[in-house]
């Protein structure tokens, strides 16, 4: 029986503080206003786009053969991802690539890229435009037939092939359509410039694009 008693007197001692902490009130501390950042992160975006578009860098001369004009329509694919600071900046990064059929004789030129974007934004209901640039760089391939080519396993004469690495300045503009919550609806316009001395067969001109970006 006096075990029992020490026992209880014991538990109930051992609770008291927990029950006091239970049934007094208790004072919150005063709250602190929380200030946010105006380029805290909110969240990511990425997706992919075709692209079309015009370029023209002039005539193209192998040997003696005849002028082929470097104009025409590139048709290509690539994608972005961006990361967003605040309600308005947005920076990440995207990479493309464009090809550009020419000639008589299928010749081609082409040029892959990518590189570091930032863009700012406005919301306007659920249209969001923005405008913004890609800075860094690519490599530019082209090659150019002078007859048509034969099925057989011979050399062709006269054939010209280049490659080469260029840095790029990209300027771009384009806008936003939200569909649901998590996709939009992209379309933007960019024209592409070299950095330092262009080539000659360099591929600069004017690329629309269309695609979907999905916001995480």
């Amino acid at each position: 029986m006096k075990r029992t008693c020490l026992l209880t007197l014991l538990l109930c001692l051992l609770l008291t503080p927990a029950l006091l902490n239970a049934t007094t009130p208790t004072t919150s501390a005063p709250a602190t206003t929380k200030t946010t950042s105006p380029f805290a992160y909110r969240g990511f975006s990425g997706g992919m786009m075709l692209h079309a578009g015009w370029v023209d860098c002039g005539d193209m001369r192998v040997g003696l053969a005849p002028v082929q004009r470097l104009s025409g329509l590139p048709l290509g694919i690539g994608g972005a991802l961006k990361v967003r600071f605040g309600d308005h900046l947005r920076a990440g990064t995207e990479g493309y690539t464009s090809a550009l059929s020419y000639g008589d004789y299928g010749s081609s030129l082409s040029i892959a890229w990518g590189g570091l974007l930032v863009d700012w934004t406005f919301r306007v209901g659920r249209f969001v435009p923005y405008v913004g640039a890609t800075i860094g760089g690519g490599s530019v391939e082209n090659l150019t037939l002078t007859e048509k080519p034969a099925t057989d396993l011979l050399p062709e004469p006269l054939v010209s092939y280049r490659k080469y690495g260029v840095g790029v300045v990209v300027p771009f503009v384009g806008v936003e359509y939200g569909l649901t919550e998590r996709m939009s609806l992209t379309m933007k316009a960019d024209y592409m410039l070299p950095l330092g001395r262009a080539e000659f067969d360099f591929p600069s001109g004017v690329r629309c694009y269309v695609g979907f970006m999905f916001n995480h």
